[in-house]
C-alpha cells in the first residue's frame, strides 16, 4: 500500500498528459513517501493509452504508473474506478490538464497528515487563459473548478453538505 495515490481521469488526454506526467516526474518530496500515479482513461477515442504506455516504459520503478480503462462515460465513472484501483491511503485527483507544483505530492501528503479527519480538501488551482477573462468571470470560475483562494479548504465534518468539482455525489 502507498500513503499516496495520484488519480488522473482523462477523457481524449493524450495531448495533454505528457505535460501533467511531466511535472509529476519533477516532483520534490521526501525519500521515504511512497506514492503511486492511476491514470483512468474514461472511453478515449484518441491514442491516450499508447502515451500512458510509452510513459511507463521510462517511468521511475519506484513509483508506479499504472492505467486502467473505464467504457462508461463520465467523470464520477472514471473516479469511481480511479478509488477502486489506487492503493494509497490518501487519494489526490489531478486533471488532464492541471499542471502540479513542484511540490504538489509532498504539500499534499503534508496536509493529509496535518489534518487526519479530513474528508476532502482542496487548494489553489489558477488558470492559465488564452486571454483576458471577462470582468465578471470570478462570478462563475468556481464551476470550473479555478480556485484562486489563498487558503487551503477543508472539510472534516461528514454532516458537512460539500460539493467538490467531479466529485461523486452519493
Amino acid at each position: 500500500m502507498y500513503q499516496l495515490s495520484v488519480a488522473i481521469c482523462t477523457y481524449n488526454g493524450a495531448q495533454r498528459l505528457p505535460q501533467v506526467l511531466t511535472c509529476l516526474r519533477s516532483q520534490v518530496y521526501p525519500a521515504t513517501l511512497k506514492w503511486e500515479v492511476v491514470v483512468v482513461d474514461n472511453n478515449s477515442s484518441d491514442n491516450t493509452a499508447e502515451v500512458i504506455r510509452a510513459h511507463q516504459l521510462d517511468w521511475p520503478q519506484n513509483i508506479p504508473l499504472k492505467y486502467v480503462s473505464e467504457p462508461k462515460q463520465g467523470l464520477a465513472f472514471a473516479r469511481q474506478k480511479a478509488m477502486q484501483i489506487a492503493t494509497g491511503e490518501w487519494v489526490g485527483f489531478l486533471d488532464d490538464d492541471n499542471l502540479p507544483a513542484l511540490d504538489w505530492i509532498a504539500s499534499a501528503y503534508e496536509f493529509s497528515q496535518a489534518h487526519p479527519k479530513s474528508g476532502v480538501f482542496g487548494s489553489k488551482i489558477l488558470g492559465h487563459y488564452d486571454g483576458t477573462p471577462p470582468e465578471n468571470f470570478g462570478r462563475i470560475s468556481r464551476f470550473l473548478a479555478i480556485n484562486e483562494s489563498k487558503r487551503t479548504i477543508c472539510y472534516s465534518d461528514p454532516t458537512y453538505d460539500v460539493s467538490v468539482p467531479g466529485s461523486i455525489q452519493a
